[in-house]
């Protein structure tokens, strides 16, 4: 490919000084359009920012946190700058590359949970600008809207009353005494890259934001720690949010390699079920946004009671057994 087919983009390089495009390939994903572009001047990434973090907030305050995790030395993709056009705000960025994540790879696993406490440990004060007073992603507020979709009433209420027991259980209840970080966000398969067992690249981070650390840790065990029927394609919404269960001696290592850097506080322990409860909720509903709509409502039923299942009747004895082993 060539960048003639994207005009925009030879016109971001020269915004930047990075020089001629001399190849340019399409990256993957399941949300922003992005490329990986080999100029004169090195290796770098455009992407067109989803819009709803396209201000100028969001934007200073992702690159500011980058260049914070860049100078401690976290392999993240620098900011070179970002550009607003009539027909986007794109960003270019440093970049970066790692290989995928060895699913069951337990020195991998451990490295994710430690990674991550270190990520949380750089970030946990002097908070930027720019993104005050979000909701975390899978916050019930921004999952509402997608009942919409539903017309039979027996199933809208079904996935209601998950919202409801989240947000009283979680929202009203505990997610206000969990300690805070800048937290990821969206750590998942896709957007976390390995090399021997180390992680060796971390991308895309628009869910920057302050919020509950464990929540990023409900992420890692959903993505990192639990077991699946087929392998995961991060760039297929359907096959990244397929039904898990969490595997407790994956999850044990993960944990364990997070609390070699930051003990998890009790209130944190009581909030794990609940946040995967409500991440698998949100990666149905808010996924939906991904497919036709026509298949909005089959996306997000599809085996969905499975993981809610396993939650309601098996949920509790595991994060205890949990809690024992990593005390």
């Amino acid at each position: 490919m060539t960048a003639a087919q994207h005009p925009q983009l030879d016109d971001i390089l020269a915004a930047f000084g990075l020089g001629r495009a001399l190849d340019v390939r399409p990256l993957g994903g399941t949300a922003a359009r992005k490329w990986d572009i080999l100029t004169e001047r090195g290796r770098f990434v455009i992407r067109r920012r989803p819009d709803e973090f396209a201000d100028a907030g969001s934007v200073g305050f992702d690159h500011a946190v980058l260049r914070r995790l860049d100078a401690a030395g976290f392999p993240v993709p620098c900011p070179v700058g970002a550009l607003v056009r009539d027909d986007g705000t794109y960003e270019v960025l440093r970049w970066i590359e790692g290989e995928p994540f060895p699913d069951g790879d337990t020195e991998a696993i451990a490295e994710a949970g430690g990674f991550l406490a270190r990520f949380h440990k750089t970030l946990a004060t002097d908070f930027p600008a720019g993104k005050e007073g979000r909701h975390r992603e899978d916050h019930p507020d921004l999952m509402t809207p997608y009942l919409a979709a539903f017309n039979d009433a027996g199933q809208r209420q079904a996935i209601e009353t998950q919202l409801s027991m989240v947000r009283r259980e979680l929202d009203q209840r505990l997610y206000g005494t969990l300690p805070r970080a800048i937290i990821h966000g969206d750590f998942h398969l896709g957007n976390v890259r390995f090399r021997a067992g180390r992680v060796a690249a971390l991308y895309d981070f628009d869910y920057l934001a302050v919020q509950a650390r464990v929540r990023d840790v409900s992420d890692a065990l959903i993505f990192f720690a639990s077991r699946r029927r087929q392998p995961v394609n991060p760039d297929d919404i359907r096959s990244l949010t397929q039904p898990f269960v969490p595997d407790a001696e994956r999850c044990r290592r993960l944990l364990a390699g997070y609390q070699t850097v930051s003990r998890l506080t009790d209130a944190e322990w009581d909030a794990l079920p609940w946040l995967i409860r409500s991440r698998w909720t949100q990666m149905r509903l808010r996924g939906s946004r991904k497919v036709p709509p026509t298949e909005k409502v089959p996306f997000v039923l599809h085996d969905f009671f499975e993981v809610i299942n396993w939650l309601d009747n098996e949920g509790s004895e595991f994060f205890e057994s949990l809690r024992r082993q990593c005390a």
